[in-house]
């Protein structure tokens, strides 16, 4: 059974960008590329690059459950297994692992800060979250229901 993706709900805020050395890239430099077929028809687009190809990376990674990826049967989150469960210190510590783990497997990223919430019928992740190597920090929020529905918001405009 795969997870139903609905469009992602996306909140704009200020970006921060922390002066790094000159070997970083520019606003003008693509650093990675990337192809997506999620939301194209609003879109148009089925190219992705830098931050918004790391988003939609993190996204396929949050959203897949563990067992669901042909030939990959490790790769993808535990998160959905425990949308049942209440809400325990022992639980949230698990969750904060899974996220941990699942953005130390992308070496673009490094996690900041996280917090785990209930939300409606699931969980909330936000994330506060540096993009290598633009050294630019950013939040990133992906909410799991127990209908299987996922989105995502991410307060960036890039």
């Amino acid at each position: 059974m795969s997870n139903a993706l609905t469009s992602p709900s996306v909140a704009y805020s200020q970006t921060t960008v922390f002066p790094s050395s000159s070997s970083a890239p520019t606003p003008l430099t693509r650093v990675f590329f990337g192809f997506s077929t999620i939301d194209t028809d609003k879109t148009g687009q089925t190219q992705l690059f830098d931050i918004q190809l790391i988003n939609r990376d993190l996204l396929n990674a949050f959203y897949t459950r563990v067992g669901e990826r042909v030939m990959r049967p490790d790769w993808g989150c535990k998160i959905w297994d425990w949308l049942m469960d209440p809400l325990t210190p022992l639980l949230h510590d698990q969750i904060v692992a899974e996220v941990l783990r699942i953005c130390e497997e992308d070496t673009r990223v490094v996690v900041l800060n996280q917090q785990i919430y209930e939300y409606q019928n699931g969980l909330r992740i936000e994330m506060t979250l540096n993009y290598l190597p633009y050294n630019v920090v950013n939040s990133f929020t992906a909410t799991f229901e127990q209908q299987q529905t996922a989105y995502f918001s991410n307060n960036s405009d890039t």
